[in-house]
């Protein structure tokens, strides 16, 4: 089998896919989504997709869903079989959220360069009923999957969460560190220098730290509102 093949195999293409019917996720896949699902670090989104987030990276953009991504990843059964793995093979492939499966579409456009994830996939968001290779109909998967890096276009990553620190990069840890045990009053103050910022020609990256800065500042406002 060529490496193509392979490709189509492991990652279903949404060319791979026109002729498959989607059905539900076979009871093996049910069974273990249901455990799964209640284990520490996995989060299930309103789709039926479920994650962990093995590593964080430091990218501060998401992919669009025709951007072109750099990734290696490594797919298995729920019972462990690997059925694919770039990984394995030592060699990245570049795709974009929309080439792939249903599952994978909807994680790729919530992380950013670096990140390493582990998709916990219902049926229904990969190969159907149709299945393919070592993956029966109805088969529920486990990818790793990491983006090594966006080539396309790519839209801010606003997740930087500044009562936990999750999902901030250096720069804006730093900076949460500098706002720490500053007034309500003086934190809308600067929300409201920011927005005005906001309005002015600047460089792309200047406008985008202004950005991230007032995400950080809305969201600590909003946690006080809520005390």
């Amino acid at each position: 089998m060529d490496f193509g093949r392979k490709l189509c195999v492991g990652l279903v293409f949404s060319f791979c896919l026109t002729s498959a019917v989607v059905a539900g996720t076979n009871e093996a896949g049910l069974k273990f989504l249901a455990e799964n699902k209640n284990k520490e670090g996995v989060t299930e989104l309103a789709s039926g997709l479920q994650f962990k987030i093995l590593s964080r990276g430091n990218g501060v953009f998401h992919p669009t869903v025709d951007s072109s991504c750099s990734c290696h990843y490594h797919g298995t059964l729920v019972d462990g079989t690997v059925f694919d793995s770039s990984v394995d093979r030592g060699q990245p492939i570049d795709f974009a959220p929309n080439q792939v499966i249903k599952g994978w579409t909807e994680a790729m456009q919530l992380m950013v360069e670096g990140d390493k994830w582990e998709l916990y996939i219902p049926s229904e968001m990969a190969y159907g009923d149709r299945g393919s290779g070592k993956i029966k109909g109805g088969d529920a998967l486990i990818f790793t999957i990491e983006i090594l890096k966006i080539n396309g276009d790519k839209v801010p990553a606003l997740t930087c969460d500044p009562e936990t620190r999750e999902g901030c990069n250096d720069k804006e840890l730093k900076f949460i560190e500098k706002q720490d045990g500053k007034s309500t009053e003086d934190t809308a103050k600067e929300i409201e220098r920011l927005v005005v910022m906001t309005q002015k020609k600047m460089a792309p990256d200047l406008l985008e730290w202004v950005e991230r800065r007032l995400n950080i500042l809305r969201r600590k406002n909003e946690k006080k509102d809520e005390l």
